[in-house]
């Protein structure tokens, strides 16, 4: 088989749990694209988060892309927005309005800035602090919001975070896509703005078969990229649920299973 397009989700797939891309993932990846295969960085971070990543992977040069949002925001190699999606503001305030009696804190993204309410408890700064940009804290979230959002960043205990899932998928889960992006993330996210979708644009832009592509992940939120490429590969250290769809099982993130699985696949000689 042909492959001609690598999908890869950013934590605890393509970065091991130090949070580095290993040496060996990155010349694996490299070494794909000299062989003529793009890649793409896929990330439920804003895209100011999946840059770094991409630029890492030196997908400028080689024509590759990166998308953030969970697909929400899609970008080719010269920067340029090839796709977006956005949560209709009509459920700004029923979404809310389920989330405001929990013990979670609310957040969304406006530029390279993000915005949160004031409920903070011990899982509030995680993004802040992965991505390196400050939070900004406003006491009424819903009447500040006068932009067009991709999405709710929910953060709280995971416990909490399941109960409230099945609370939004009761009454919303026809309307918008809600799921977990890692335990103490739940994103509410536009109907079908996701990474399996986001795949399919690309390929569209890039005159790939979406047959011919290859997607890696680890969590819920990888669950649609996988079930949309046409090799679908769950790292050793995935969820259960994704493991489920996946087509093969790789070795997980501190054993370079993404570099494993590419010269399986025939992708990229030891």
């Amino acid at each position: 088989m042909k492959y001609k397009l690598i999908a890869v989700d950013i934590d605890d797939t393509l970065l091991n749990r130090k949070k580095e891309i290993s040496p060996i993932t990155k010349a694996a990846l490299l070494q794909a694209q000299e062989n003529g295969v793009k890649v793409a960085v896929a990330s439920g971070r804003l895209p100011y988060g999946v840059r770094p990543f991409a630029e890492q992977l030196e997908v400028f040069r080689y024509g590759g892309y990166y998308m953030g949002f969970n697909g929400g925001a899609i970008m080719n190699s010269r920067d340029e927005l090839i796709g977006k999606c956005y949560l209709d503001s009509k459920y700004i305030e029923p979404v809310y309005d389920i989330l405001r009696p929990a013990n979670v804190t609310t957040m969304v993204h406006k530029g390279a800035k993000i915005y949160a309410d004031n409920k903070v408890n011990d899982y509030t700064h995680i993004e802040s602090d992965v991505i390196g940009l400050p939070l900004n804290v406003v006491d009424d979230l819903p009447s500040f919001i006068d932009w067009d959002i991709h999405k709710f960043l929910i953060a709280g205990d995971p416990a909490e975070l399941k109960q409230l899932e099945q609370q939004l998928l009761s009454k919303l889960g026809d309307e918008v896509d809600i799921y977990l992006s890692a335990p103490w993330f739940l994103e509410v996210m536009p109907k079908d703005a996701n990474k399996g979708e986001g795949l399919k644009k690309i390929c569209d832009d890039a005159g790939i078969d979406i047959r011919d592509a290859v997607a890696f992940g680890d969590s819920f939120n990888d669950i649609f990229m996988i079930k949309a490429a046409g090799t679908g590969i769950a790292m050793g250290n995935a969820e259960d649920a994704l493991k489920k769809v996946a087509d093969r099982v790789t070795d997980d993130c501190d054993r370079d299973g993404i570099a494993k699985a590419l010269e399986e696949l025939g992708i990229i000689s030891n």
